[in-house]
């Protein structure tokens, strides 16, 4: 199955507050690959594995959780530096694509050397409005010296400038409350009656989510594409590879306020 994060990745996206997300390019894609039981701090734990487009390669990874960051993340994190609408990092084996922007933000999907992916929120402080990612998880939150006082865009003349604060989430797999998809390479017919579907169960929540938060809208409320042993809604997906996929689908706000 096609699963995406957020945000998506060309220019004039927006991921923060009123119109989040709205642009006419494609997202940041992964692909649905099955389920991997992997070893992580001596623990086993079952993840969804996922091949994500990093720059143009398709590289096989698992969500990073949060006992996969160490000592040697923060010293990543503390080295960062941002150009090219990239995130940089001293160690060679990281790997970052950019997902997208709003007026407060921009997203970064970044792979490690372990092949943990996770998402990193660059913010700018001064139109930062602190939106929450429900029930999602952030692992940590730094203040980075190489992305303090960097504009996004430096031929621009107003727009978003990094003031040093930065945030890393869990990537979420899944698709906008507009449209559910079931093939993971492209859009069928098939899409609109699931969507329906999908609505109609989750329909009380993000009612709940809109009594509850000022911003709450079709592009900031996904569709998660999640495993058997997590809670939602049991759900079938075709993958890349033509296979027909039992999954659950759950529900998880991005960006709310």
């Amino acid at each position: 199955m096609l699963v995406r994060d957020s945000v998506r990745m060309p220019d004039g996206c927006d991921t923060s507050g009123r119109g989040a997300d709205r642009c006419g390019g494609r997202w940041c894609r992964a692909w649905w690959f099955g389920w991997d039981a992997r070893r992580s701090s001596g623990r086993h734990r079952s993840r969804a594995a996922v091949i994500v487009n990093m720059g143009g390669d398709l590289v096989e990874v698992s969500k990073a959780v949060a006992a996969d960051f160490t000592d040697w993340h923060d010293e990543q994190f503390a080295a960062m530096k941002y150009a090219d609408r990239l995130l940089h990092f001293p160690d060679p084996r990281w790997r970052c694509a950019y997902l997208g922007k709003g007026e407060e933000k921009a997203a970064f999907c970044v792979c490690d050397h372990r092949q943990r992916v996770f998402v990193v929120e660059v913010i700018d402080e001064r139109t930062y409005l602190n939106g929450r990612f429900v029930t999602g998880t952030y692992f940590l939150q730094r203040r980075v010296a190489g992305v303090t006082g960097v504009d996004f865009d430096g031929r621009a003349l107003i727009g978003l400038r990094f003031t040093g604060l930065v945030k890393v989430r869990e990537f979420v797999d899944g698709y906008e409350w507009a449209r559910f998809q079931w093939r993971s390479d492209r859009r069928s017919w098939l899409d609109r009656p699931l969507t329906a579907f999908l609505q109609v169960v989750f329909g009380a929540r993000y009612d709940a989510y809109q009594r509850r938060y000022r911003d709450v809208h079709e592009r900031n409320v996904l569709f998660e594409v999640r495993t058997l042993s997590q809670p939602g809604v049991p759900g079938l997906v075709r993958d890349a590879a033509g296979r027909v996929r039992l999954v659950r689908i759950g529900l998880q706000p991005v960006d709310l306020r």
